[in-house]
């Protein structure tokens, strides 16, 4: 018995530097409480954490100076939300920005005023406010008029949209673009053929490093002509077990043959695109990171 401890020692430490033994590792510290797999991110750094919520969106960006949530996921999933903005260190946020007022994408945000303040909501300018009940105490409601650029610390969001006032809440979706040193990022919400076309027609500087797929991978957007404006080097879907079956073959190869990146949260878990302004690096949940 003596000689088997030793050998069941061994064999433990052979398996944890193996990448599954990795994973169920850093799976099991993350289930018990004990470790994130965010804590090793590097604290001067813009962090922009696309999180787990399954079919849904929120995405935390997390610089030096300041925290902005974008949009909260399903009321299912605020839970998920706030746990992983206690996990980041986040105490306060300076705006939570909501690209439209779709369940998806609003609602788990009681449960994050429940557990985090913000100082202000940024949502789309041609919709009601449908955020009256969830307000935070002291909180003001800004509206995402195209032009307009917010910035907090060293961030910079431009709206780009919407243009006009559509039919569908999808197209009425705030689009913004994120820069950060000489690093962008294009965020889409849920646009859709119509609103996408428009935006190309608007001359708008499109270009980024990462693009945020636009309504979970639907086929109805992110054309072989959008991407060409956009030319990512990397983009995101937050995508999860739906009806749907979200995202699209169509979508994901129109992004393959421009030899771009697909990270996927129904995938890789949560999903960090980080950066000091110049270099970008990914962590994944599930995968670790990536150069």
């Amino acid at each position: 018995m003596r000689g088997i401890v030793p050998v069941l020692v061994l064999a433990v430490l052979a398996f944890s530097y193996t990448a599954p033994g990795a994973r169920f590792w850093q799976s099991l510290l993350k289930t018990t409480g004990l470790t994130h797999f965010t804590q090793a991110l590097e604290q001067e750094e813009l962090h922009i954490h696309v999180i787990d919520v399954g079919k849904a969106e929120a995405i935390l960006l997390e610089s030096p100076e300041a925290a902005v949530l974008v949009d909260c996921g399903t009321a299912s999933q605020g839970e998920t939300v706030v746990r992983y903005l206690a996990a980041c260190g986040i105490e306060k946020l300076d705006a939570v920005w909501i690209s439209h007022p779709d369940s998806d994408h609003i609602g788990g945000l009681s449960a994050v005023f429940e557990a985090v303040p913000a100082d202000c909501i940024v949502e789309t300018p041609v919709l009601e406010s449908a955020l009256a009940s969830a307000k935070s105490p002291g909180c003001k409601a800004e509206k995402a008029k195209p032009g307009r650029i917010f910035r907090y610390g060293d961030m910079a969001l431009e709206v780009l949209a919407p243009l006009e006032c559509y039919d569908n809440t999808n197209d009425n979706s705030i689009v913004f673009r994120l820069t950060y040193g000489d690093f962008s990022m294009l965020f889409c919400g849920d646009i859709e053929e119509k609103a996408e076309r428009r935006l190309l027609q608007s001359g708008a500087d499109l270009t980024a490093d990462v693009l945020k797929v636009a309504h979970h991978g639907s086929a109805t957007s992110t054309s072989a002509e959008f991407l060409e404006a956009v030319c990512p080097q990397y983009a995101v879907i937050s995508a999860g077990e739906d009806r749907n079956d979200l995202p699209r073959n169509a979508v994901l190869k129109r992004l393959a043959d421009r030899n771009t990146a697909v990270f996927r949260t129904d995938r890789d878990g949560s999903v960090v695109f980080s950066t000091d302004g110049n270099e970008v690096r990914i962590i994944t949940e599930n995968q670790g990171t990536s150069p």
